[in-house]
């Protein structure tokens, strides 16, 4: 079966900052430049996270701990209906991953998703990772904070339950920005050929490069930050593309899908191309008039262009034949000029 192309997932996050306005802008930006899916994040402060977490990057000057942040950014129900409502307006998959049991159970139960995308830092959290799993929707797996202990225990766990055909193991590297030079793209056949599951890539490099060589790679999905502008507010922003950057990597995965599936034998080609050919190559034609009965010799012909009946390589094939009838310099040869 022909593998689809693969689908570029928009990765907002929190980078809306709390405002539905800005979120739903956001949308409307990575829908325009091409992506499939457009990615939220759902954090239910209370059930994640303590007054001990600290700021990855503390930007955020008015939020005294990382729990005033999280319930600041977070949307309500409501909110994250009407988001999906928008996204669905658009064409584009609304995707949001949990932090939480109780983030994915509103999810779930409101049906806001169609899969499921667990970020790195859950991917020992065996509660979460079961509920997802026992919806039968596919499961997402970042892998940007484990190990291959880590990675191991997940896919023995996830075999174990009868689950692998869900999961899509998603390479990725917590660095923000990631030096491409760290990108170790090289990991995604490694995924593959090692667990003999769906694969896919999480960039945050911020570089286009790192993304277009990753749609090279046999990828189910990649998943891209958006930022609307390399100024734009937020810690994600250095590990993002503007939409104009992501515009051209979704022509990217467009032109390359098209370019794989290209086989056209070298006749099918010539075929296609046989106009331009008539013009740019060349036949023989008569360098001089010659009477019926002549003896045609090497001077009597000339290579000139365009392609007419007796190609340029047939050249030593008329040498010493007879012309057949009275011909004038300048014409093409014909094969009713010969004997």
């Amino acid at each position: 079966m022909e593998k689809i192309k693969t689908r570029v997932i928009a990765e907002i996050g929190n980078s809306h900052e709390g405002s539905l306005g800005i979120a739903l802008s956001l949308i409307d930006m990575a829908a325009e430049a091409g992506a499939d899916l457009v990615k939220f994040q759902f954090h239910l402060s209370d059930f994640e996270s303590t007054t001990f977490e600290p700021f990855r990057v503390n930007r955020f000057k008015q939020d005294k701990t990382r729990l005033d942040y999280w319930k600041r950014v977070g949307f309500t129900v409501d909110q994250w209906k009407m988001l999906k409502k928008h996204c669905d307006s658009k064409k584009v998959e609304f995707l949001c991953s949990p932090f939480s049991i109780e983030a994915a159970e509103v999810l779930h139960r409101n049906m806001l998703i169609k899969r499921w995308k667990i970020g790195s830092g859950e991917i020992s959290n065996y509660q979460l990772l079961d509920y997802v799993f026992k919806s039968n929707m596919e499961v997402l797996v970042s892998t940007g904070l484990s190990d291959y202990n880590d990675i191991n225990r997940l896919i023995t766990y996830v075999r174990k339950n009868n689950y692998v055909d869900q999961l899509v193991l998603m390479h990725c590297v917590s660095q923000y920005p990631t030096p491409i030079k760290n990108s170790s793209l090289n990991l995604i056949n490694e995924f593959s050929k090692s667990y003999g599951v769906k694969v896919g890539h999480s960039d945050h490099s911020g570089n286009i490069s790192t993304s277009i060589f990753a749609l090279t790679f046999p990828i189910e999905y990649l998943e891209v930050h958006i930022s609307p502008h390399a100024l734009f507010f937020g810690p994600d922003t250095s590990s993002s593309l503007t939409p104009e950057e992501f515009r051209q990597l979704v022509k990217f995965r467009d032109d390359f899908s098209i370019i794989k599936k290209s086989s056209y034998s070298r006749d099918e080609l010539f075929k296609m191309s046989k106009k331009t050919a008539n013009i740019f190559r060349k036949s023989l034609y008569w360098s001089l008039d010659l009477k019926a009965g002549s003896k045609i010799t090497k001077s009597h012909m000339i290579v000139r262009k365009p392609w007419s009946e007796i190609d340029a390589a047939e050249f030593q094939d008329l040498l010493g034949k007879e012309v057949k009838r009275n011909v004038a310099k300048g014409l093409p040869i014909r094969k009713k000029d010969i004997k």
